[in-house]
């Protein structure tokens, strides 16, 4: 494991791409422990044998529909006409519409290009200054890791083998929770005078009915998909179809907003994302045999018995590092390596492996969000034209609400078990 940590960050170090540089060190690793070379083939191709890994591309191709096609502006125009008007109510707005919208997407990164191609337009009218309105938009990308159905979820439930329902179902409490606190930051950054803005967002009643019918149709996409999985109409996979599906009657066909070139150039986009996601997964399943044939966990569940057995040290321990290093590494390529590494630790603790999977999730959504390596970051400061070092600053007071929820998350597992017991009959501890 030492040799995959050494060759992995002396590659990054030369510029090596994320994925090439964890599949070199984890060859690296297979032919020192006198592993076949021919077994690094076979690992990679078992760790993509699994039906769920099929959700990932359609989810990312409905994402992609969804944003080009009208139906996140419609959602966006909407939810502007019913809050824009109260302080904060354009910054509001966006966490708001970027929760409605992660239940299509899958994808932080299109949350964020989506929405803040529409909403930094206005919010600069408005008064915003870009870096205030760059860290509203990263802030409000950065929960969607915890909305369903995000892909870094999926990847999540494929590599720990846990239930996708499940993980749905509990990750909903958590980000609402962090969707308000971030609303309310907002608000009261404008109403106090700190951010100081001129926002006048003319409604009439026939303008917001006729934005409410118009976006019924967009409305009913988050209601479809996510429904139907949690309901058990259908699968994680299914539903990712559906989605496809749905997302492309509407963009074609009722808002005629893209048309059959189009439709091939989101493939093509959705295809090259999905290269890359599915490959880390497959690379993972190679990192987690090497681990697994040294015996590292063992090794590693040794050092860390004592900190263990102290339930605080080890949460603290987790959320450092795992900031850190998903920062570092983004989301999923940190999720693979270390969620099988601290699995058994998290058990053995007291946490039940969806606890676990939710708490590590809310994590790397921070790590998403963190100026200036932080991915959402890239994107909104790409779009409002700010250096990513301005939003530093601006991202503490989101940043310091996402931790204080996740110590809240990490202490009260009941916010992440409450709906899966309930609603999906989760008997875990």
């Amino acid at each position: 494991m030492i040799l995959i940590v050494v060759v992995f960050f002396m590659l990054l170090a030369l510029g090596v791409p994320i994925l090439a540089a964890l599949g070199i060190g984890a060859f690296a690793a297979l032919l020192a422990s006198g592993i076949p070379a021919e077994e690094f083939a076979h690992t990679v191709e078992g760790g993509l044998e699994n039906f769920t890994l099929l959700s990932i591309p359609l989810f990312l191709l409905a994402g992609e529909i969804m944003a080009k096609g009208g139906i996140s502006a419609r959602l966006t125009r909407l939810v502007t006409m019913i809050v824009g008007n109260m302080p904060g109510g354009l910054g509001i707005s966006v966490v708001v519409a970027t929760m409605l919208f992660s239940g299509i997407s899958g994808s932080v990164n299109a949350d964020a290009a989506a929405i803040g191609s529409v909403m930094m337009p206005p919010m600069f009218t408005a008064g915003y200054r870009p870096q205030w309105a760059s860290a509203i938009v990263a802030a409000a990308a950065g929960t969607g890791i915890l909305i369903p159905p995000s892909i870094t979820m999926i990847v999540l439930g494929t590599i720990a083998n846990l239930s996708i329902k499940e993980l749905f179902l509990a990750s909903l409490l958590p980000a609402t929770l962090i969707g308000i606190g971030k609303a309310i930051v907002i608000f009261y950054k404008a109403k106090l005078g700190i951010e100081k803005t001129n926002e006048s967002v003319h409604v009439t009643p026939a303008a917001l009915w006729k934005a409410f019918l118009d976006a019924i149709p967009a409305l009913l996409a988050p209601a479809i998909i996510i429904g139907g999985i949690l309901s058990g109409v259908f699968t994680a996979t299914e539903s990712a179809a559906v989605a496809v599906i749905y997302a492309g009657f509407l963009s074609i066909v009722v808002y005629r907003e893209i048309d059959l070139k189009v439709f091939i150039d989101l493939m093509i986009s959705a295809a090259r994302m999905t290269g890359v996601v599915v490959a880390l997964v497959g690379v993972a399943s190679a990192v987690a045999y090497v681990i697994a044939y040294n015996q590292f966990s063992d090794a590693l569940a040794a050092w860390a018995g004592s900190y263990v057995t102290h339930y605080f040290v080890f949460a603290s321990i987790v959320m450092i590092l795992f900031w850190l290093l998903g920062a570092l590494m983004d989301g999923i390529p940190a999720l693979v390596i270390l969620i099988p590494l601290f699995m058994p630790l998290a058990l053995k603790a007291g946490m039940s492996p969806i606890h676990f999977a939710i708490f590590s999730l809310a994590i790397f959504g921070i790590s998403l969000v963190t100026p200036p390596i932080g991915t959402a970051c890239f994107v909104v400061s790409a779009i409002a034209r700010v250096n990513i070092r301005a939003l530093v600053v601006p991202m503490i007071p989101f940043m310091l609400i996402m931790f204080a929820t996740i110590l809240l998350l990490a202490y009260v597992p009941w916010f992440s078990l409450a709906l899966p017991r309930l609603v999906g009959g989760y008997v875990g501890p």
